[in-house]
């Protein structure tokens, strides 16, 4: 008797100790291994900056336009006419600004002073001066008309020694073109008349024959 329960204990054992071996290596199976474990995800690199220099600079800006300086204006003398001077233009945001002096006038008389549309002065009177300067296509008119010409001045005025100094400020004549419109002197031609300008005889204030002009450039 003993010896058939001792038999049947046996295999009861081995199939017990079979179990736990199985399950151990179940276990360990499941468990991953250091070595084993699933690498960091990879950060995306930024792409390297391109090598050519032009892509890399930055937007250049545009220079302002120059605006030239002081313009002097020698004033030659018509054919037969003794009168000449210097004039400097100067612009001044939106008006012009002219200094200097005329000579060899009559002592006293004032006279019409003009910028005329074309910069030649040809002798014998400088016919090749062309109309007053008037883009606007306004009359003509004096310092204090609502309409003019860009070209209409104010008359110079002759001491008694016959030399007239001109000293004065114009709104609306620029000397070069700031904005796109057509309002710039820049060789453009200064005419002296013999006579004195009446600020309203069309088209040029009845002033008589040209005696003196220069190119402003």
């Amino acid at each position: 008797m003993k010896t058939l329960a001792l038999a049947l204990l046996i295999p009861l054992a081995v199939c017990i100790a079979c179990g736990k071996k199985d399950e151990s290596i179940a276990t360990t199976a499941a468990t991953p291994s250091l070595d084993t474990q699933a690498p960091a995800p990879s950060v995306a690199k930024p792409p390297p900056a391109s090598a050519d220099p032009a892509r890399n600079a930055p937007a250049a800006v545009a220079a302002p336009a120059a605006i030239p300086g002081p313009v002097q204006v020698s004033l030659i003398s018509a054919e037969g006419s003794n009168v000449s001077g210097v004039l400097t233009v100067t612009n001044e945001g939106g008006a012009v600004s002219i200094l200097g002096e005329i000579t060899g006038l009559a002592p006293g008389k004032e006279v019409g002073f003009h910028v005329h549309e074309v910069g030649e002065c040809s002798l014998p009177d400088f016919a090749s001066a062309g109309a007053h300067f008037n883009p606007t296509m306004d009359p003509h008119g004096g310092p204090k008309s609502t309409a003019r010409h860009l070209g209409d001045l104010p008359n110079a005025k002759a001491d008694k020694n016959g030399r007239a100094l001109i000293d004065l400020t114009v709104k609306g004549p620029t000397l070069v073109d700031t904005d796109g419109a057509p309002t710039a002197i820049l060789g453009k031609a200064l005419v002296v008349h013999a006579m004195r300008d009446d600020y309203k005889t069309q088209p040029s204030g009845n002033s008589g024959a040209r005696v003196a002009c220069g190119v402003i450039r």
